[in-house]
């Protein structure tokens, strides 16, 4: 007597852990998060369309930015390229730039981030391709919203700190005119903290140069920022 012969099973093919597209991404809740290895995150990054965070053990994709967070991103861009200026040694990048940060084994995206000299990269060799991200941003912005802010100051601001590059991470309000400013001391591990409310006379200052409330706010969502 010969035993029946038995049917191969195909293999079940892998559910990708998020949705590559953003059209795909828009159907979803506003804020996602999978748990997944730091490998997975970075295998999962080329080809995705939308921003991805790695931090805690979770590949977490925000919500899509309302139009008043992206006029307050513009703007900030390009008052801190005439703070900077365009011909000496920084560059003022968007949010498209991945930074790692190496006592976390996280991964942030800020709104905007501000580069001094070359850039220094993390480089994590995947299966099919090496994937960069930058270890030195000099300086870092966030634009805050309701469902982001926990998360942006909880966790991400003190990730930031870490750095050694880091010399200032601003944080700007979405909803009221309000900016804090974090600028790294002459002691270890000591920052200071500037707040500003003052929407007409108000202002930080960064490398001697003043930015004013004023500037970033004006003509920016009032039905939001006011």
């Amino acid at each position: 007597m010969t035993a029946a012969a038995t049917t191969p099973v195909a293999p079940k093919k892998e559910k990708p852990l998020l949705p590559k597209t953003l059209q795909e991404r828009l159907k979803l809740e506003e804020i996602l998060e999978v748990p997944a290895t730091l490998d997975e995150y970075f295998e999962l990054l080329p080809g995705c369309e939308y921003r991805l965070d790695y931090s805690d053990g979770k590949i977490i994709a925000m919500g899509y930015a309302s139009l008043t967070h992206e006029a307050l991103v513009g703007r900030i861009i390009y008052l801190l390229s005439g703070l900077f200026g365009i011909d000496g040694p920084y560059q003022v990048l968007g949010s498209n730039v991945s930074t790692f940060i190496p006592a976390a084994q996280a991964v942030h995206n800020a709104d905007v981030v501000v580069l001094q000299g070359k850039p220094q990269h993390h480089v994590h060799q995947g299966k099919k391709q090496k994937i960069s991200t930058l270890l030195n941003p000099y300086l870092v912005v966030e634009v805050l919203s309701k469902s982001t802010a926990r998360y942006d100051l909880g966790i991400k601001l003190p990730r930031y700190k870490t750095l050694p590059s880091v010399q200032h991470v601003l944080i700007v309000s979405q909803h009221t005119q309000a900016v804090s400013l974090y600028s790294r001391t002459g002691r270890p591990n000591q920052w200071l903290n500037v707040e500003v409310t003052d929407a007409e006379t108000g202002f930080v200052t960064i490398e001697r140069k003043k930015l004013r409330l004023a500037d970033i706010y004006r003509n920016i969502g009032e039905e939001h920022t006011t």
